[in-house]
């Protein structure tokens, strides 16, 4: 995956957190403000969350005209698809995925998003063939770790325990950001409890 394109994701996330953090503190506002106060206060976040999604519409207008001028070209399929998603609108997304897909089969970033979408909608099963498909097309990118965490939530979704803790354990091989570690190992040990393995997480964890 291209630095380019592996920033589409980041770009994805953080998007989402900023509207996470919108809504924190929208909370905490509300606790402590008036009803005038307050309405004033929707009405700006309103606002934002509206301008957002006008951009969001532009980028999409913008990646039209791309794709018309070079239609043979999966990245703007890849980016008009997360600009898709992003306003909520799962099924025109996984078509841009698909179709970036179809014209680049080897366009791992078109499945690690079809894949994450596909998690959000529940649709588990999809979204660990997707993941699949992304982590054999580049096993060794510097982001795999990302997918094998994420197939080993889809797999904890399912139920199959067995096989997130192992998609945690080759996620926390692969990751080089301490950071993610801790997280990785909170989901694994969550799924160790679960199958009353609980000191087996401790052990692992001193091994890696």
């Amino acid at each position: 995956m291209t630095k380019a394109r592996y920033d589409t994701v980041s770009v994805r996330h953080t998007f989402i957190a900023v509207l996470g953090i919108v809504v924190l503190v929208f909370l905490v506002l509300i606790s402590i403000a008036g009803a005038v106060q307050l309405a004033d206060i929707l009405n700006s976040g309103s606002n934002s969350i509206s301008d957002l999604n006008k951009t969001l519409e532009n980028d999409i207008k913008a990646y039209n005209k791309s794709i018309k001028i070079n239609p043979h070209d999966s990245y703007d399929w890849d980016e008009k698809g997360a600009a898709l998603e992003a306003l909520g609108k799962h099924d025109e997304a996984q078509k841009a995925w698909d179709k970036a897909i179809e014209i680049n089969p080897q366009d791992s970033l078109a499945w690690y998003l079809k894949g994450d979408d596909l998690a959000y909608l529940k649709r588990y099963d999809e979204a660990i063939i997707a993941y699949d498909k992304a982590i054999e097309i580049n096993p060794l990118d510097k982001s795999v770790w990302s997918l094998w965490y994420h197939k080993g939530l889809a797999f904890d979704k399912l139920g199959k325990y067995n096989e997130a803790i192992d998609a945690y354990n080759k996620s926390i091989v692969l990751n080089q950001y301490d950071f993610a570690n801790n997280l990785i190992s909170y989901a694994k040990e969550k799924d160790l409890d679960k199958l009353g393995q609980p000191d087996k997480a401790l052990k692992e964890d001193d091994y890696y």
